[in-house]
């Protein structure tokens, strides 16, 4: 049996939440069709205005002897089925409308088209994010929503997180190639699987299977070179599945390599949040594919654009592994956001930029510096991590390193 559009309106008169979405999309009661229906709204939408609150069920039951059921439908699917039906039903007269101008008098046909464009718009058009005047329960309710959550998905280190509070928006973790971005993205993965965040890491650019191993070589603290030289003990080996069952037992993960032309951003991120994935992790952003080629391929900064703005629409937390570009050679420091491929865009779009340096002293030396390239939120903040993939497999911060200046 197919909803009735405005009866279905009805159910969610009484509900907050359908409220922010109304007021958000600028519903307009024009696109109510239903008399009854109509007066009902006018009188909860002047309840609203006058007391800061919704009717609740019992009063708009008191008021007009209204027998609610719990809504069918999303309210933003509502709206979006009701300017549908107005644009099916009313759009035709003001097709008409505009035929019988032309009959009568030609030269007004451009003012009454200008008109009826500019009132369609405004009836049909999705608002996207628009604030005002009156809009204070909107923000605040936001900002609940945004507390309840708590901080983003995890960046791998305690220490960063408790920084940065966790991704937002786009987060990238840029490096020269060969710095260990890689594995950066797996401890990410690593944290945000005992977090309950059930992360996807798209390896792009590694085997989805080496990845993996990556993943449980940290786990397990066992050297990265035993799985390469193929001299991983059974004993090792028994081990390695005992951590990953309990990290089976702690959360979900998934590590995949989709087929090349299935690597848009968007087929990316949607079959990501269609799993139910609360984290995701690219590697790298430059195998990412937009109109049939690769990031990398086009090598434009106008395609980087493209890719990052279309992110950050479709997804509150996008992680990103990335590269400078050739600028960097013989650099003898960490380098700027200034010197990453599709630097403008980066800079642009990204909420969080992480460097990742290795002077050859310091690679001797088995450590890195985790440095702020760029950041919305937070004040700038470097960091000096301990590598050791000869007798352990760990990456550990151990300290903030000092401003010189």
């Amino acid at each position: 049996m197919a909803v009735d559009p405005d009866i279905e309106l009805l159910s969610h008169l009484p509900d907050p939440e359908s409220w922010v979405v109304l007021r958000g999309e600028g519903f307009r009661d024009a696109l109510i069709e239903d008399p009854a229906v109509l007066a009902i709204y006018q009188w909860a939408d002047q309840h609203y205005r006058e007391h800061g609150q919704v009717a609740t069920a019992a009063v708009l039951d008191e008021e007009f002897e209204i027998d609610f059921t719990e809504p069918e439908t999303a309210i933003g699917d509502l709206i979006d089925r009701m300017r549908q039906r107005y644009m099916k039903n009313q759009g035709r007269d003001a097709v008409r409308s505009i035929g019988e101008q032309f009959k009568v008098d030609p030269s007004g046909v451009p003012k009454l088209l200008l008109q009826q464009g500019k009132e369609l718009t405004d009836l049909l058009s999705r608002r996207g994010e628009m604030y005002g005047t009156g809009d204070i329960d909107r923000t605040l309710k936001g900002y609940l929503d945004k507390a309840t959550k708590g901080p983003g998905p995890s960046l791998g280190f305690k220490d960063l997180d408790d920084y940065f509070y966790g991704q937002r928006g786009i987060t990238i973790y840029a490096g020269p190639r060969k710095s260990w971005k890689s594995w950066f993205m797996v401890k990410a993965e690593i944290e945000n699987t005992f977090q309950g965040n059930y992360p996807w890491l798209y390896a792009l650019e590694l085997p989805a299977e080496e990845t993996n191993m990556r993943l449980v070589c940290m786990l397990a603290d066992i050297p990265w070179h035993k799985y390469i030289h193929n001299t991983l003990t059974r004993d090792e080996q028994k081990f390695m599945r005992e951590v990953a069952k309990d990290l089976d037992e702690q959360g979900a993960y998934k590590i995949t390599q989709p087929s090349q032309g299935e690597r848009s951003i968007d087929e990316l991120i949607g079959k990501a949040q269609d799993a139910g994935a609360g984290a995701i992790l690219i590697d790298q952003l430059q195998y990412v594919e937009v109109d049939g080629k690769s990031l990398g391929a086009w090598n434009e900064t106008g395609k980087y654009w493209e890719v990052l703005d279309r992110a950050r629409n479709l997804s509150d937390a996008v992680c990103f592994a990335h590269q400078f570009n050739r600028s960097i050679i013989n650099a003898d420091k960490m380098p700027s956001v200034e010197q990453l491929k599709g630097s403008a865009a980066i800079e642009e779009t990204a909420t969080l930029v992480l460097g990742l340096w290795a002077s050859k002293e310091m690679r001797k030396s088995k450590c890195l510096e985790i440095g702020t390239l760029a950041a919305r939120n937070a004040d700038f903040r470097n960091w000096e991590v301990e590598v050791d993939l000869t007798h352990r497999c760990n990456f550990e911060i151990t300290g903030v390193v000092e401003d010189d200046e």
